[in-house]
């Protein structure tokens, strides 16, 4: 709601005599489009919105009921400022309310409210309910987003959602609205079409959810999605063009005032390419929520919902996104000062400990433990393998779901299988699984000092038997990825350390902006780290290495490999506590 009766303080993007020229960057290296806006001088163009009185609407909250009014108030200039951003430009169509005599009904007449429950549910927000127009409730035929986006500017708010059949409470079935139809732009609900005649019932009541998505600055302030940015962080612009002419772009057609800010998320690295996994994983949603058949969104759900309410905005989404970073960091801070600096001097990076693996695997297991039972079995992937419950018995067995029994599995898979799941019970258990780990590092960490390297792999897996071409593929493969990858992390490390201190924290990654360093490694990353496809069929005997003859000689050799491996002490006794565990 307004407070006082002051003008309202805005920034205005460029000067008279200067237009705002909007146009698409397409160097995006994930393909994405960036909007870029810049002031260039025009003739003759002047800014006109100060001192313009703009009608808002208050918010007005009344027991059961909020209601809205309008009231005028004057926009003013706080200066000329144009937010600088590289990647985090927002622009917004601002809903600014000015009086219109053309409309069929004058706004300053109209009365809306959402109303829920009659006021016996005490916290339902303010923000949602049924909505009533002129005292009267609207039937709930044709009602939809637009409809609902149109009321819910009516009160203020920049975006809505519907609800249908009395949501919040029975309405009365004298109704002031039937069979509405909105496009979304219009300033009232009296502007979409619509039926005065009404045969709706108590429980056919249209209402909304209410929200910022987009711009407004009723009070002062630009509210977006994410965020609400005070009078001096953003800026108005009415004198504006769209350069690239994009029929898909969603500034075509419109004609009215824009509002530009930054969103400082998307000025970091870290939280940019987090926020588009979010984007990607909630369709666009401002939170993911369960899903009947999406495995991974109600995985996300499970080890992201921190407050219970059974959805996950994008705060818990990069919370947990900077525990996995926090992790990894704590791996290559080898003396534990709180800097990762020693990774640009040694080989921290190429040497692993069994607390990283332990925490991935605890990762691992929590993200894919849909029923929380710590274990993970096909039971955790229903009803998205639902379909291969052959008997109908409710649950998909292993064999439903590879097409044979697990004694038919080769010999050495089939035994692995059985040193992983002890109790058989088709159940890999989180205990059974640690225990498997620390067996395994146990076997591969040759030097006993509590670390693993690419070399050690190899002499583990040579000293089981693999012939020595195949570990010669395997020291190929890992030493590509791993120079590839010490090569991003020594130029991110590098240039992260902003106070040249020498030191890199947590922090500073977090806070790294440098997107033109990040763009061009990438695409070195992407160039070279294409596998070299003939290793990979040398080493797994696909159709290129078929045709040489070595097909069965790679199947024998893995196979015989893994069988060496796993028969030894180290699988069958107590394993010897490690690492001062």
């Amino acid at each position: 709601p307004l407070s006082g009766d002051g003008p309202i303080k805005v920034n205005f993007c460029c000067s008279d005599g200067e237009v705002l020229k909007i146009r698409n960057d397409r160097e995006n290296i994930l393909g994405g489009i960036n909007k870029i806006a810049r002031c260039v001088r025009s003739r003759g163009v002047k800014n006109t919105l100060e001192g313009v009185e703009v009608s808002f609407l208050s918010l007005v909250q009344e027991n059961e009921s909020n209601q809205t009014e309008y009231v005028k108030r004057p926009l003013t200039k706080l200066g000329t400022k144009k937010p600088s951003c590289e990647r985090g430009l927002q622009i917004s169509k601002i809903n600014i309310h000015q009086e219109n005599g053309a409309n069929s009904q004058s706004e300053a007449d109209v009365t809306i409210e959402l109303r829920g429950f009659n006021g016996s549910v005490a916290d339902i927000p303010a923000s949602e309910g049924n909505v009533y127009i002129d005292g009267k409730p609207i039937c709930d035929d044709g009602w939809d987003k637009n409809a609902a986006i149109v009321a819910c500017r009516m009160l203020g708010y920049s975006d809505g959602s519907p609800t249908q059949q009395s949501a919040y409470g029975e309405v009365p079935d004298t109704m002031a609205m039937d069979d509405i139809s909105c496009t979304g732009e219009e300033t009232s609900l009296y502007n979409c079409a619509y039926s005065s005649y009404t045969d709706c019932g108590a429980m056919e009541g249209a209402g909304a959810v209410c929200s910022h998505t987009g711009g407004s600055t009723g009070t002062g302030k630009l509210q977006q999605l994410t965020e609400e940015f005070e009078a001096d962080q953003f800026c108005l612009a009415e004198n504006w063009e769209h350069v690239d002419n994009d029929d898909q772009d969603w500034l075509n057609g419109f004609h009215g005032t824009l509002g530009l800010s930054c969103d400082q998320c998307l000025e970091k690295v870290f939280c940019f390419y987090v926020r588009m996994l979010f984007d990607y994983m909630s369709w666009g949603e401002k939170a993911i929520y369960r899903s009947e058949w999406d495995v991974l969104k109600n995985n996300a759900v499970n080890v992201g919902d921190q407050n219970g309410d059974n959805e996950v905005d994008f705060e818990e989404f990069k919370s947990k996104f900077v525990e996995y970073l926090t992790i990894a960091f704590d791996t290559l801070d080898r003396n534990n000062d709180g800097s990762i600096d020693e990774v640009l001097g040694n080989h921290s990076f190429h040497e692993y400990s069994l607390k990283f693996f332990e925490h991935v695997l605890n990762n691992v297991i929590a993200f894919f433990d849909n029923n929380k039972d710590e274990s993970i079995s096909t039971e955790d992937f229903i009803p998205a393998i639902e379909s291969m419950d052959a008997n109908e018995d409710g649950k998909v067995s292993l064999y439903e779901l590879i097409g044979l029994s697990l004694i038919n599995l080769p010999a050495p898979i089939y035994t692995a299988y059985t040193l992983l799941d002890e109790n058989q019970d088709e159940q890999l258990s989180t205990d059974e699984m640690l225990d498997f780990l620390t067996r395994t590092f146990t076997k591969l960490d040759q030097n006993g000092d509590c670390y693993i390297n690419l070399e050690e792999i190899v002499d583990s897996l040579g000293e089981s038997g693999l012939p020595l071409d195949f570990q010669l593929g395997i020291k190929l493969l890992g030493q590509q990825y791993l120079t590839i990858a010490k090569y991003m992390i020594d130029q991110v490390v590098g240039s992260a350390d902003t106070n040249e201190d020498t030191k890199i924290t947590l922090e500073e990654i977090l806070q790294f902006s440098d997107f033109s360093l990040i763009d061009s490694h990438i695409r070195v990353a992407l160039s070279m780290g294409d596998p070299n496809m003939g290793v990979v069929s040398y080493l797994t005997g696909s159709r290129h290495a078929d045709t040489l003859g070595l097909g069965d000689k790679a199947l024998v050799a893995w196979l015989t490999t893994l069988h060496t491996f796993i028969d030894t002490p180290v699988y069958k006794d107590q394993p010897a506590p490690l690492c001062g565990q």
